[in-house]
């Protein structure tokens, strides 16, 4: 009993120590803000922006290991893919704002993870964000260009995305009670092939019944004819032989069997 009692106590003082760590742990603290960091985040932005056609088609075709190889030799750490993707987003954002005026310096904030980095943009029809964001050892890992549309475009996507939403749930039970409103001719065309068939079967017996017919009808017909030429060329045969004519009446043809 006292062993049971000396445990639950143990455990409980596990529980309550764990309770005030827990209790007591302090927040990560914020990632220091370096001028490296602002360097590093201008000096690319800059970059992008200030790229003509020729050369953003250059290192669109690199990979995303020559990108961090070609930035390493200008003291920049960039993660490849991320910068890749961010040069696309930037040229189609350009396209939504009809051109960039200026692009405004770093404003730079953090936390206990990334740093990050945004910049103002001067559209000629609409403004835009550039977010940059770096981890601890400020490598760039992503650029996202967001444009700052206004509540009637907003609104406006919203609407056609609504639209194009519902007509397309529309079209498709259009469609699927079209194809459900077909189902009840289905038995009247089984119901035709079906008699088709059975005609066809019909008429094939009354054919295959016609022909036997005719088939035994000249068989009879036949064996009566051939009889009657076997009859006479024996009674012939007879005659010439010298016998007495018999006309056929001598002899009776039974069979015939044919070979």
């Amino acid at each position: 009993m006292k062993n049971i009692m000396k445990r639950n106590l143990i455990i409980s003082c596990i529980l309550v120590l764990s309770f005030v760590c827990f209790g007591c742990a302090k927040k990560g603290e914020n990632l220091p803000i370096s001028e490296t960091a602002r360097a590093s985040a201008a000096g690319i932005i800059n970059g992008i922006s200030s790229m003509d056609g020729e050369y953003t088609e250059e290192l669109l075709a690199m990979d995303a290991g020559e990108i961090e190889d070609f930035f390493k030799n200008y003291g920049y750490s960039v993660d490849g893919s991320a910068f890749l993707s961010g040069v696309n987003g930037y040229m189609d954002a350009v396209e939504e704002m009809g051109g960039v005026n200026s692009i405004g310096e770093p404003v730079l904030e953090s936390d206990d993870e990334s740093i990050t980095a945004r910049f103002a943009v001067d559209g000629q029809i609409r403004d835009a964000e550039i977010v940059v964001t770096m981890n601890e050892r400020n490598k760039i890992e992503s650029i996202t260009t967001n444009c700052h549309y206004t509540f009637g475009e907003n609104m406006e996507k919203a609407g056609l995305n609504t639209l194009l939403g519902m007509g397309t749930t529309f079209v498709i039970l259009i469609f699927l009670s079209i194809i459900i409103g077909l189902f009840k001719y289905i038995p009247d065309i089984q119901e035709k092939f079906t008699k088709k068939e059975t005609a066809a079967s019909s008429t094939a017996a009354a054919v295959d019944n016609t022909i036997n017919q005719i088939i035994e009808k000249e068989e009879s017909v036949d064996d009566g004819e051939l009889i009657a030429v076997i009859s006479a060329a024996i009674a012939a045969y007879e005659s010439a032989a010298g016998g007495a004519a018999t006309g056929g009446d001598g002899f009776v043809v039974r069979s015939i069997r044919r070979r």
